[in-house]
């Protein structure tokens, strides 16, 4: 057990593994953050939503970005250890190549582990913080636009114009809620604001007109003038997602299993977001699958990242790119097949890990390491 060898070769693999991570989330991270940067420079940002925006997008792609990283690190160490003709040397003080395997599959085990973590724990509970940033950009207004039609729940709101802060020109709302009762109203101006206390939306309204309409045998028409007004409603019936509506991305595992389950029962699905159980077994098997990655990494990045000859360490992260580029692939569109019901979900998810598996053991043979 060459311990003083194994901690540089961790301490080497974990640098380059954050390094690579870094560079990973910050590119996902800076490719969907701009979809979210206009509204947040329409409500007046503050430094705290951009700072959840940013945590929430990096627990999303931790999933993803870690075994990235970590094959990142390992290719890019041994690819320096074999130029540097360092695996010669371990060769030659008689430890063999399999002190290099070892402590990176080590290493590779538990960046499992946290990946299985992060794909079972972390990654659903970010995406529902996500739905709550989006609530609380809409409830500051951002769902307002100028020239637009946005349903507030039963409600239809539209404006002119929108002035500066959170002043409003020429707003009109229908109300729906009561269908015996539908009224709209007109205003010259207004103002939009959320009380989070209440739970309410507030709408303070200036210089208008109530136009009431009694659905009834004889048709009543009514139409009151004034000249401010306060109008509020519920926003629970906007914001209170069913659990059962939620996306198979977005439910715990328990609640999988137990849709899983109830398909196996022979009972229907209609209530739910997706109605056909391959969805939910994709995702469940997404979750199991995906934490495999990061050891199949290991097995195939070292003998693959020994071939390295002197003056080609960039070939490293080029391979590195290429292996993960394929892996992905074949995941998406074996998951693309399992959703149009052409192959099994199990299948579709686990043929990534079964190639690179079978890939690892090639590799292992051929480069000795099995000795």
């Amino acid at each position: 057990m060459p311990r003083t060898l194994w901690l540089a070769i961790l301490r080497e693999v974990l640098l380059y593994s954050a390094l690579g991570g870094i560079v990973v989330t910050f590119f996902f991270v800076a490719g969907n953050a701009p979809r979210y940067a206009s509204d947040l420079v329409a409500v007046g940002f503050a430094g705290s939503d951009v700072l959840v925006l940013v945590e929430t997008l990096a627990g999303i792609v931790a999933t993803y970005s870690l075994p990235v990283a970590f094959l990142f690190g390992v290719l890019l160490t041994t690819g320096r250890m074999a130029a540097d003709r360092e695996v010669l040397a371990i060769a030659v003080c008689g430890l063999g190549r399999r002190s290099l395997l070892v402590p990176i599959l080590g290493l590779g085990l538990v960046i499992s582990g946290l990946t299985w973590v992060l794909a079972n724990e972390v990654e659903h509970r970010a995406r529902v913080n996500m739905r709550h940033l989006v609530r609380s950009l809409a409830t500051r207004g951002i769902a307002i636009e100028a020239g637009g039609f946005v349903d507030l729940g039963r409600r239809v709101v539209s404006v002119n114009d929108r002035l500066t802060g959170d002043l409003l020109e020429g707003v009109m709302i229908y109300d729906r809620s009561n269908l015996e009762r539908p009224l709209m109203i007109f205003a010259e101006y207004g103002r939009f604001g959320f009380d989070e206390e209440a739970n309410t939306f507030r709408f303070r309204l200036e210089n208008g007109e109530v136009h009431v309409e009694e659905v009834r045998r004889n048709t009543e028409y009514k139409r009151v003038s004034f000249d401010a007004m306060e109008y509020s409603f519920d926003a629970s019936e906007m914001f209170d997602v069913d659990p059962r509506r939620l996306r198979p991305y977005d439910m715990p595992g328990t609640q999988l299993r137990e849709i899983i389950a109830a398909a196996d029962r022979g009972e229907s699905l209609a209530e739910y977001a997706r109605s056909e159980r391959r969805f939910y077994d994709l995702e469940l098997h997404r979750r199991y699958a995906l934490p495999v990655a990061p050891v199949l990494f290991a097995l195939v990045g070292v003998p693959l990242g020994v071939r390295v000859k002197r003056g080609s360490q960039s070939w490293g992260a080029l391979l590195c790119g290429g292996l993960v580029l394929i892996y992905y692939l074949v995941l998406s569109f074996g998951r693309q097949l399992a959703e149009s019901d052409l192959l099994a979900p199990g299948l579709a998810i686990w043929c990534p890990n079964v190639a690179f598996a079978i890939l690892a053991v090639v590799l292992l043979r051929r480069r000795e390491l099995f000795e």
